[in-house]
């Protein structure tokens, strides 16, 4: 198996990996001064789907996640207010209360459209030590320099920026907005900050060589990167709204400090527009995961939603667009229920439709292609249902739409509490006190399937 990824830096697909057995793969978090929206969610649902569909071919993954809670300015040029500094000012609630808060919210919608919590997720305030560390290394070689506002990062000592960014240093636009502080003793306008030391007032400051302060928000990840996962990696996925300023000078100042390219293959998921319009507070068209469910939509929805799009395309969204997802989904979730009866839990996984799945996988994560193949293969009047099943519960490793909660939406609770007793003894591997479980379950009428890594119940 031989997946390609295109790297949307170099447009080139292909794929390849710094370890024979193990894939680093590092995610932009969240900032989270904001409830997180579909819009966040569909940068996040790519990288899921990638990781899973890394799984799926039999790579082992190492994947990490940051959390923005400080150093993120309300613009990219490294001029305004810190953004939960801010939401703090405006809301008067105290400013951890405000990260814990939208934190939880994160996870809380990161879970209805089941991605899958990475490994690692690391906050930019508990890694203050490597960010002071990266810093001193890039003024050891001489790309730093200091103003009166903080330390910021020299673009003219690395000839690959305007290259990176496609133009040149005087096209660059500022978008600084009245009364915010501007640093005007900048050498360049593109150079970022690595280290803030001129809110006075800024709840989290540190001490550090240049002065109390803050981290600027692009050294977080670059430090975060290099503390869990080294100097380079496999993969780095992110919103292709973060490419042209964050991204690059993430890949700016993590190559001047160390040796080497850094990360091999950058994966951007493309726009989402709302009805054909760009979303904003100001259009009131900002939607979050509970807008939809009080309008009584499957979250997961959302998540075929976005399966119907290849990830680095812009996706327009409508709710007729994800009335027709639900429907599509509802249709596989009936297909299911009316068969699962005579499912006999032995029938192994179709061998050419998983190798067509296989195929839109490899092709740069063809979730489109890998839908095609998932309808195909229902709709073959020559493939009985139980092979049907298993194949659709196989291909549920990546497309996670919940197909395994079909099979216990009518079990009753008890029951299932034993179940999963039952597995937790499997995986203890006490099999004595399992087998018993089992024969109990078997005498209230139900037998147990047991698949890789799941199992449910069938009424005998």
């Amino acid at each position: 198996m031989t997946i390609k990824i295109k790297d949307s830096f170099s447009n080139k697909k292909e794929f390849y990996t710094i370890s024979d057995n193990e894939v680093k793969i590092y995610t932009c978090g969240p900032t989270v001064y904001s409830n997180v929206s579909i819009g966040n969610l569909r940068s996040f649902i790519s990288s899921d789907i990638l990781k899973k569909s890394l799984v799926y071919l039999g790579f082992n993954i190492k994947d990490v996640m940051n959390i923005t809670d400080v150093g993120h300015l309300m613009n990219d040029l490294d001029e305004g207010e810190d953004k939960i500094q801010k939401k703090s000012e405006e809301t008067g609630n105290d400013i951890y209360e405000i990260i814990d808060n939208y934190t939880k919210y994160f996870f809380n919608s990161i879970k209805k459209v089941n991605i899958k919590e990475p490994s690692v997720i690391s906050k930019a305030s508990e890694n203050i030590d490597s960010i002071i560390e990266i810093i001193k290394i890039l003024e050891s070689k001489g790309f730093v320099y200091q103003t009166s506002t903080g330390v910021y990062f020299d673009v003219s000592k690395f000839p690959e920026y305007d290259n990176l960014i496609n133009q040149t240093n005087k096209n660059q636009k500022s978008f600084a907005r009245t009364g915010v502080v501007v640093d005007k003793t900048k050498k360049n306008q593109q150079d970022f900050r690595l280290w803030q030391t001129y809110y006075k007032n800024h709840i989290m400051q540190w001490d550090s060589p240049w002065g109390r302060g803050f981290p600027g928000w692009h050294i977080e990840c670059s430090a975060i990167i290099y503390k869990y996962l080294g100097e380079n990696i496999d993969i780095h996925t992110s919103g292709i709204d973060l490419k042209l300023t964050h991204n690059v000078n993430e890949i700016s100042q993590s190559r001047s400090a160390f040796d080497g390219n850094f990360v091999n293959f950058w994966v951007h998921s493309g726009m989402l527009l709302i009805d054909n319009k760009k979303m904003s507070k100001s259009l009131n068209n900002v939607y979050l995961i509970e807008d939809l469910e009080e309008k009584n939509f499957n979250p997961l929805a959302l998540r075929y939603l976005y399966f119907n799009s290849h990830y680095s395309t812009t996706i327009n969204f409508t709710f007729d667009s994800l009335l027709s997802a639900q429907n599509a989904l509802k249709k596989l979730y009936e297909f299911i229920a009316l068969n699962k009866a005579n499912y006999d839990g032995k029938s192994v996984v179709n061998k050419n439709y998983k190798d067509l799945f296989i195929k839109k996988i490899e092709d740069d994560l063809d979730t489109p292609g890998m839908l095609d193949v998932l309808w195909t293969m229902v709709k073959d009047p020559n493939l009985n249902n139980s092979e049907k099943i298993t194949t659709m519960l196989d291909f549920d490793n990546i497309f996670s739409f919940n197909f395994i909660d079909i099979f216990n939406s009518d079990v009753p609770n008890d029951l299932l509490e034993l179940l999963n007793l039952r597995n937790k003894y499997r995986l203890e591997k006490d099999w004595d006190n399992s087998d018993k479980l089992r024969d109990k379950i078997n005498s209230l009428g139900y037998n147990i399937i047991d698949l890789k890594d799941r199992s449910f119940l069938i009424k005998i």
